[in-house]
């Protein structure tokens, strides 16, 4: 009977000992990065503590905390190499300080542009520090499925029980969230319980809104089916985030439409080889830009249009046209939390998330943030060749994932913890963007040096 030698014993304890101190390195890496998105999926908005004018939501708080070793790392040259997407968050930083300074005066502007400079470069900057090949983001995937499976099961348990569970419970510790208007406290925000579908509850958990709890979970349905996890935590991923349907919003089946729409192309493009992801986004892409042209309005009011009821439609129509008149009129800095003009019978709110950002601070910060954004996903795609076949399709997803929440974008407000969410999966791009171009010119490389090889072969 074969019996293996002392030496291959040898070197498979020693292969086991440097995989566990390599996965030990990774979870503590990862650290930052978990604090940030467990706050975000397991502590509500109710959490939130005020110093000297500025709210200390829990995520905010875990932010400004794990910043410091992220820093600290950052300084001893840890984080990839900076690129264009990088510079950009920074520029956006800086703009939106500049433009509540300019709203508001120096010291009222600091006060009210800290959190949103907060909430926008700092989650960009941990993820970014935190994430730095396709493989530290598949252990991310690992390591955060439980805070993604009790966000999901309070979704699914209030909407059936026809009661709120999470919020109210953190309300009676914390008290009751005040509600907002114009940049100024209104009151005590008070939580709807709104019915659909044959009387299911639209849930919050731990969200700042139903809309939200849909997009925030959907919009991680493709990372988890693309990442390449086998087992439990690919099957958890995809049952957990799809549990944001009982946000019962038509932004989360909107996103759902696209994540099922986009698992489908991939798997037909599959028995049709010749076609490549950019003629399938070509083709995409000059579909919406005929629908813009040939439709009365553009591409807005069609996106508008799949909603549960027909008033939302015509109401975002309405926050469409009237936001871009705001914008026309304050097209550098913008009108910080003042009002905007509107019809009277309209809401405060702006559901299109973009459009927001253009009113609120000019349109410098939503074009660089969109820029950034496909800047990203184009040098994405064009690594794909050089990646294997199971990075390639996570390569895709990440896509995806970030295509989700720019379209959904128009039709809905990243407010709070959930623009957390969205400047974490920029990161995500900008980071798999550093890693996939040093495995392109890493493969380059090889190639290259095959060649010579070759050239110099006798015969």
């Amino acid at each position: 009977m074969h019996q293996s030698s002392p030496t291959a014993a040898f070197d498979a304890n020693r292969h086991r000992s440097l995989a566990r101190i390599a996965s030990k390195r990774r979870v503590m890496q990862l650290i930052p990065l978990l604090v940030v998105f467990y706050s975000v999926f397991l502590l509500p908005p109710e959490v939130e503590f005020s110093v000297f004018g500025v709210n200390f939501p829990s995520y905010r708080i875990a932010l400004l905390v794990v910043s410091v070793p992220v820093l600290w790392s950052s300084i001893r040259g840890r984080i990839a190499t900076i690129h264009f997407m990088d510079v950009a968050i920074l520029i956006i930083g800086f703009w939106t300080m500049l433009s509540f300074t300019l709203n508001y005066g120096l010291g009222v502007g600091l006060v009210r542009g800290a959190g949103i400079t907060i909430d926008t470069v700092l989650p960009y900057f941990v993820a970014r520090n935190c994430i730095k090949s396709l493989d530290d983001l598949r252990y991310f995937l690992i390591l955060a499925l439980p805070a993604i499976a009790l966000a999901g099961i309070a979704l699914v348990a209030e909407s059936l029980s026809g009661q709120l569970i999470v919020r109210p419970a953190f309300a009676s510790i914390f008290g009751n969230m005040s509600a907002f208007a114009g940049g100024e406290t209104t009151g005590s925000l008070t939580l709807e319980a709104e019915y659909r579908l044959g009387g299911l509850l639209r849930a919050y958990g731990p969200f700042p809104h139903p809309i939200l709890a849909g997009i925030m979970m959907i919009g991680f349905l493709p990372l988890y089916y693309f990442s390449g996890l086998r087992s439990w935590p690919l099957i958890g991923g995809i049952l957990f985030t799809l549990s944001g349907f009982f946000g019962l919003s038509s932004s989360a089946f909107l996103a759902l439409i696209l994540a099922f729409g986009a698992v489908g192309i991939y798997h037909v493009k599959a028995y049709i080889p010749k076609i490549s992801w950019w003629s399938i986004n070509s083709l995409l892409l000059l579909l919406v830009v005929t629908l813009h042209m040939v439709s009365k309005n553009g591409i807005i009011p069609i996106i508008s249009r799949l909603t549960l009821t027909p008033h939302t439609a015509e109401y975002r129509l309405n926050i469409w046209a009237w936001g871009s008149l705001s914008v026309e009129k304050n097209p550098w800095f913008g009108i910080g939390y003042r009002q905007w003009e509107r019809f009277s019978w309209m809401g405060e709110s702006v559901d299109a998330h973009f459009l927001l950002l253009a009113m609120r601070h000019g349109l410098i910060v939503p074009v660089i943030m969109l820029a950034a954004i496909f800047y990203g996903m184009i040098r994405l795609g064009l690594t794909t060749p050089y990646l294997s076949p199971k990075d390639r399709a996570f390569v895709i997803g990440i896509n995806i994932c970030m295509l989700i929440f720019v379209i959904v974008g128009q039709t809905v407000n990243y407010f709070g913890s959930a623009n957390i969410l969205l400047m974490s999966v920029i990161a995500f791009v900008a980071s798999a963007v550093a890693w996939a171009n040093g495995q392109m010119t890493f493969k380059r490389q090889q190639v290259m040096q095959y060649s010579r090889m070759m050239v110099r072969a006798p015969g």
